[in-house]
């Protein structure tokens, strides 16, 4: 398999603002995902799903005292000392200095905890998420086109799912791309809890988006529906949906009259359904599933898989929820959705395994990312089952 390369930064003994800086800059240049810096270990980046070693030598845990302080904030520090669930914090550079161009600015979303890192205790470990600084184009996805000419109903909800760093987040940017693009009369406003992309720019045909961060600019999600249906919005963005707050709203959305594009930490169409009804205590499920099933329009679960030429392609499992399906599940028991679900994607080929098994079988993957989706017991009975026939 290829692997591929990326040099590691020198920092010359000098892992200042500045020379990190640089260093961030290096790696957006080189399309690097993400950056992992920890107190006595490397700096490493994942490109193409891989981890390859970014420095060329070790970080002090000192060092990233300093660095914190200067390019996020001193109160970072004890916030990390104190141990609740970590720090999300975003980040932006600029600067001729670095060699971005004027106006040009780099993002990332970081992620603050205080970890045992091999030997050294207490140490600070950092994780951030390249964004970037293009919105990405949707029809260079290679999304399959019936998926694609549902991606846009007129009101509803779309959910993109997946594990972290499946592109959930960079599928959902490229339809707010498109809609900006050729949807000229949707008016697109966004509560995420960190913005990540930035949306809108010249190429927007309609109103700018406005996107408001959820604790900065409007307290939470219940106060961000009600003030989103005083604003008369074609498109509701939620961003992340993880609890039963963030689930309420994004349903409500979708059922004002909205179209709704959320996200979800889940792997399997079944899966999503089943986790946001249960988010809700026993006595409130039936009422929450038959809101969600009258809201759903497709729910796509995508995961990014490393391929033979030492890149990464998208595998996607998606339903399209139109109103024959809808009347089908409403006419069981919630309890019996996963299953209806599966059988329908099963009798399609369209779940994660079989597109990971196709991807095997003609070369593109080996077997670790088809077992990785599916696991040996699926390998075996397919791999018997391809002999036999």
């Amino acid at each position: 398999m290829t692997q591929p390369i990326l040099e590691p930064f020198n920092f010359e003994g000098d892992l200042g603002p500045h020379s990190f800086r640089r260093f961030l800059k290096y790696c957006a240049d080189q399309g690097v995902s993400d950056v992992l810096v920890q107190g006595g270990d490397y700096i490493w980046a994942e490109l193409h799903g891989r981890q390859l070693r970014a420095s060329v030598s070790t970080v002090k845990q000192g060092q990233l005292s300093v660095l914190i302080a200067a390019l996020w904030s001193p109160e970072i520090e004890s916030l990390i000392k104190r141990g609740d669930e970590g720090v999300d914090r975003a980040l932006e550079i600029t600067g001729s200095d670095i060699g971005l161009e004027r106006g040009m600015t780099l993002r990332f979303r970081t992620n603050f905890v205080q970890a045992r890192i091999a030997n050294l205790d207490e140490a600070y470990s950092i994780t951030m998420r390249v964004i970037p600084v293009d919105l990405p184009d949707i029809e260079k996805m290679g999304i399959e086109p019936d998926l694609f000419e549902e991606l846009f109903p007129e009101a509803g909800l779309v959910i993109v799912c997946g594990p972290t760093g499946s592109g959930k987040t960079t599928l959902q940017a490229g339809v707010y791309k498109h809609i900006g693009t050729v949807m000229p009369d949707r008016k697109v406003i966004t509560f995420d809890d960190p913005i990540e992309y930035v949306l809108g720019g010249p190429h927007w045909k309609g109103p700018q988006p406005a996107q408001s961060q959820i604790g900065r600019d409007i307290a939470d999600f219940p106060k961000a529906m009600r003030n989103a249906v005083r604003r008369k919005p074609s498109i509701i963005g939620i961003g992340e949906a993880r609890d039963r707050v963030s689930i309420e709203a994004m349903v409500e959305a979708s059922l004002s009259g909205h179209t709704c594009y959320a996200t979800m930490h889940t792997e399997s169409v079944a899966e999503t359904i089943n986790r946001a009804i249960q988010t809700y205590p026993p006595e409130q499920q039936s009422g929450i599933a038959s809101r969600l099933a009258g809201a759903l329009r497709v729910i796509i679960v995508q995961r990014l898989l490393k391929t033979t030429d030492g890149k990464r392609t998208a595998i996607r499992e998606y339903l399209v929820f139109d109103r024959e399906f809808r009347s089908e599940m409403q006419s069981l028991p919630y309890n019996e959705w996963a299953m209806l679900i599966r059988i329908k994607l099963e009798d399609a080929a369209g779940t994660l395994d079989d597109k990971a098994w196709r991807l095997y079988q003609d070369g593109r993957i080996l077997q670790d990312e088809f077992v990785g989706v599916a696991g040996m017991k699926e390998f075996r009975k397919r791999s018997l089952s391809a002999q036999e026939n």
